[in-house]
């Protein structure tokens, strides 16, 4: 089954579904009656996180806000951030979601979405102070980024901004002009706030102008579907990509990769517009999503055999030894970190949720304690096996 017949088939089993009030960010919690954790809204990743990868491995999720990336970086430079697990877990994620981006270079939007993101970490504090911190380079040469020196660069637009294929040039794309902003510069119909790296594939949230993707960035595509508001295109020869009003969904760029983008698109796609075979259709996985919430960072791992490998795999290392009370036994987690980030764009503490199913001994609440968070200023802890909570506070960073 190709994945136009695919997408058609998954259609008929649901119906087209507008992605309007879909993808929330209400951060709030809701007392869980009884005793049990505070229950957030669903993170906006959760709704395209499959239960299994394309090649039938367990899921593991790595998720950044971008806002938060500047004052995180710099805390994390000066050494101010905690180096307990339930901490590391969710900072261990920004790296790989860092790579992944930077493999995107073929796509004709691949240049204005890098300098998107560039623009999203720009923190501007309540004193008007303005700090550019680079996550991905702004042109063809990857010059590095922090994840790799551990420097931040200045991300200023170059006058002229070259896209990745030449076609964006001195305000023109071809033969169609170009919409610029008022104080001239290109508009480029692309704004990110937060990405999150899932199989191979990679999630912008943000804000898209659906005309001029269109106009701009499908030369070398076609339109083959359209479900629950995201436009889907194809080149033909195994680029993919799916764009609506609030989200961009576009495959790695992946050489070691066997299968070709267009099936990674469509395997997450396909769960997405059935509302089948994700994370969140389990009640344990709704659970793990609505008891760590949206996150500036978050780490989570589903249907893995070995969890910490799958880990090791994926950020380049791992949180324990397999010998831990808490990870010997744990199938599958969540872990999330919100900073606090005064005026000046300072972290001035970190809450940590994590929530893990454990199918055959949960660790007892000083075990949990122990392992996870022996530095935090004040937890709070919840365990109704196979299902274990914990909430951590971080002050003074």
């Amino acid at each position: 089954m190709d994945r136009r017949t695919l997408m058609r088939a998954a259609a008929a089993a649901t119906g087209s579904v507008g992605l309007a009030g879909c993808l929330s960010d209400d951060d709030e919690p809701t007392p869980e009656l009884g005793d049990g954790p505070p229950r957030y809204d669903l993170p906006p990743y959760s709704e395209l996180t499959p239960a299994e990868t394309h090649t039938g491995d367990g899921v593991v999720v790595c998720h950044l806000r971008l806002s938060a990336f500047g004052p995180v970086q710099q805390a994390l430079d000066a050494q101010r951030l905690p180096d307990d697990p339930v901490a590391e877990l969710p900072l261990s994620s920004s790296e790989p979601v860092v790579a992944a981006v930077e493999t995107i270079t073929s796509y004709p939007f691949a240049a204005p979405l890098r300098q998107a993101i560039t623009d999203a970490a720009v923190y501007r504090a309540d004193d008007g102070t303005v700090t550019n911190h680079t996550i991905v380079a702004t042109n063809e040469t990857v010059e590095g980024s922090w994840r790799t020196n551990g420097t931040a660069m200045n991300g200023t637009r170059p006058g002229n901004e070259t896209a990745d294929n030449g076609t964006v040039e001195n305000g023109t794309t071809g033969n169609t002009t170009i919409e610029t902003t008022a104080d001239g510069e290109i508009d480029t119909g692309i704004e990110v706030t937060a990405v999150t790296l899932i199989d191979d594939l990679l999630l912008f949230d943000g804000s898209y102008d659906g005309s001029i993707f269109e106009n701009r960035y499908t030369t070398e595509f076609q339109q083959v579907d359209q479900q629950r508001s995201m436009a889907i295109y194809e080149d033909g020869s195994g680029r993919a990509f799916a764009v609506g009003d609030d989200l961009l969904v576009v495959p790695t760029e992946n050489a070691d990769r066997e299968a070709s983008g267009d099936t990674v698109l469509a395997h997450t796609l396909s769960g997405y517009i059935n509302t089948l075979d994700r994370i969140v259709d389990d009640e344990n996985g709704e659970w793990l999503f609505e008891t760590t919430g949206p996150t500036a960072l978050s780490l989570g791992v589903w249907g893995a055999d070995e969890p910490l490998a799958r880990i090791a795999e994926t950020v380049g290392t791992t949180p324990s030894s397999t010998d831990d009370p808490v990870f010997d036994g744990l199938e599958t987690f969540v872990a999330g970190l919100e900073p606090t980030i005064d005026a000046s764009g300072t972290i001035t503490g970190v809450e940590t949720r994590f929530s893990g199913l454990f199918p055959t001994e949960a660790p007892t609440e000083d075990e949990l304690q122990d392992g996870l968070a022996s530095g935090a200023d004040s937890t709070e802890k919840h365990r109704n096996a196979p299902r274990v909570h914990l909430t951590a506070l971080f002050g003074d960073t």
